[in-house]
């Protein structure tokens, strides 16, 4: 029988270091093509909804190893979830066309709906989603995977998406970056 939570560890752990040379491709695809090709495309979103499951499946699989979860701290827990969703929502929506999620299309620098709070709503509603599970959850492997999260996505955006928008958009986007922060303006 094989046990879930080595199982899920190792497929984070690959993940994480499979972020590393997608971090160089993508940012050889933004220098050379402007964008991401479709494979680096189909890569961040499997890389992105592939973590989600798995931090979603030890959370479940993980339960209360950290503590016993309550009403208290469920009823938190996913409406921090819910928020983190409504949040990835937004960014969608803001973006108008799917393509742009991804990274396919780079014609444009959005900064209206969510975007005049936070440069990058989807990895903070993700972020927040992951959270939210962790918190219902009282799993100390879930609030792992979401450190581990946001190691990633920290990194990623300043070394690789933040040079290649200041690159295609110039001092507007420098502009955006004084007024609207990284992951979230009140």
């Amino acid at each position: 029988m094989i046990h879930a939570e080595p199982l899920l560890i190792g497929l984070m752990l690959l993940n994480g270091c499979l972020s590393i040379p997608f971090g160089i491709f993508a940012k050889r695809s933004f220098t050379k093509n402007g964008n991401l090709t479709p494979f680096l495309a189909a890569w961040s979103g499997v890389a992105m909804h592939g973590h989600a499951l798995m931090t979603f499946a030890i959370a479940w699989i993980n339960r209360g190893t950290l503590y016993t979860p309550q009403y208290w701290t469920v009823l938190p827990g996913l409406l921090v979830l819910g928020a983190g969703a409504y949040i990835i929502y937004l960014g969608r929506k803001a973006y108008g066309d799917q393509s742009r999620v991804y990274g396919l299309k780079e014609d444009a620098l959005i900064t209206h709906g969510i975007y005049t709070r936070s440069r990058n709503p989807q990895y903070f509603g993700y972020g927040l989603m992951f959270l939210g599970a962790a918190i219902a959850s009282g799993s100390i492997l879930a609030f792992v995977f979401v450190a581990v999260f946001a190691l990633m996505v920290h990194v990623g955006i300043t070394k690789v998406e933040e040079p290649h928008l200041a690159q295609v958009f110039g001092q507007p986007y420098l502009d955006y970056k004084q007024t609207v922060g990284r992951y979230f303006t009140l």
